[in-house]
């Protein structure tokens, strides 16, 4: 009897066992599922970085396996959640205009640049090139004399400038410049949103109406119409701090100079966390640079065929640029990420 019991008592163990050992290897695929971090992209709403992240969420996905989000957000809360590891990328992130954020982020460790995400990107103030040449216009002082041309119809005792989009530091930085070079006496100042002040300036030039606004390069709009930009004195970095205190400090407005904004680089920003949840993504992030005149001609494709899926885009920017990209990403990656790119629907 005894044996029998123990026969029972082994037999009973098998079942017992297999479970333990089936329990244990579900629990390590569901682990495994966990931990794949989502990666979150931010999205401050403006073609380039529609383009850019579309295309990081094909690489991301396809060669390395991390499933990717991209978030809408406005730009102050896009800074606070990159320093806190709710986001983990900013891409074309312009940090310049953020400093009072951005310096000590970097110094805290919070977030880190990994580098350049295209060559310098300009910004600045336009008017179309048939009105800089049937008129004369060639400085931001010209404006005062040629007012009438860009009537405000809204207060056609003023002309009208279209500001920086609503919410980003540009729309401050603008004010405080137009208040130093003597413009406000002569314009009123709208503040669109990016998609109203593209609007804008692309109707008029397709209307052949002047128009008089800020805007930046790489982008569609620039690829596809003539545009003046207008001379202002050259970029010093004290009148900048100026212009950036006065747009902190309303106490000090107005001030006495301004100048052109500085052509710089934008840049690719990680939260610094990133590093250990996902360093191949990050290897390949740091080798990245989109380029400022593919992206323009990206941007321009887009818009003259109409596209409004960026994954579509971003496919264009693949198949044309593939030598580019090519060098950011491993050779199992690419492998991979080919296999997606050439098996997509055609595009236009």
């Amino acid at each position: 009897m005894q044996i029998t019991n123990v026969k029972k008592k082994n037999w009973l163990l098998i079942p017992i066992s297999f479970f333990i050992v089936a329990s244990l290897l579900l629990a390590g695929c569901w682990w495994s599922g966990e931990e794949t971090h989502t990666i979150k992209l931010v999205d401050t709403s403006y073609e380039t970085q529609w383009l850019s992240n579309a295309m990081h969420k094909i690489i991301i996905e396809e060669g390395y396996g991390y499933p990717v989000e991209a978030l809408t957000v406005s730009v102050p809360v896009g800074q606070v959640s990159l320093s806190e590891g709710d986001v983990d990328v900013w891409y074309d992130l312009w940090w310049w205009y953020y400093l009072t954020w951005y310096d000590p982020a970097i110094a805290n460790g919070e977030i880190e640049n990994l580098g350049i995400s295209m060559e310098p990107a300009p910004s600045f103030w336009v008017i179309p090139q048939w009105v800089h040449e049937e008129h004369n216009i060639n400085t931001i002082q010209d404006m005062k004399d040629n007012w009438e041309l860009f009537q405000d119809p809204e207060d056609p005792s003023k002309g009208l400038f279209i500001n920086c989009p609503i919410g980003w530091q540009c729309q401050d930085v603008n004010s405080v410049k137009m208040e130093a070079y003597g413009l406000t006496e002569y314009y009123n100042i709208i503040e669109p949103s990016a998609g109203a002040l593209e609007a804008a300036l692309a109707g008029a030039q397709m209307k052949g109406d002047p128009v008089f606004g800020y805007y930046w390069a790489p982008t569609a709009l620039m690829g596809m119409y003539d545009w003046y930009v207008l001379e202002e004195p050259a970029y010093d970095a004290e009148v900048w701090d100026n212009i950036l205190a006065a747009v902190d400090d309303d106490s000090l407005r107005p001030i006495d100079a301004a100048c052109a904004y500085e052509a710089v680089s934008p840049g690719i920003g990680i939260w610094s966390g990133l590093r250990d949840i996902a360093p191949d993504v990050v290897d390949m992030l740091a080798k990245c640079n989109i380029g400022l005149e593919q992206v323009n001609k990206t941007a321009a494709w887009a818009q003259e065929n109409e596209i409004d899926n960026w994954e579509k885009a971003a496919i264009w920017y693949m198949r044309e640029y593939d030598s580019r990209w090519k060098t950011w990403v491993t050779d199992d990656a690419y492998t991979k990420i080919k296999k997606f790119v050439d098996a997509y629907d055609p595009v236009p």
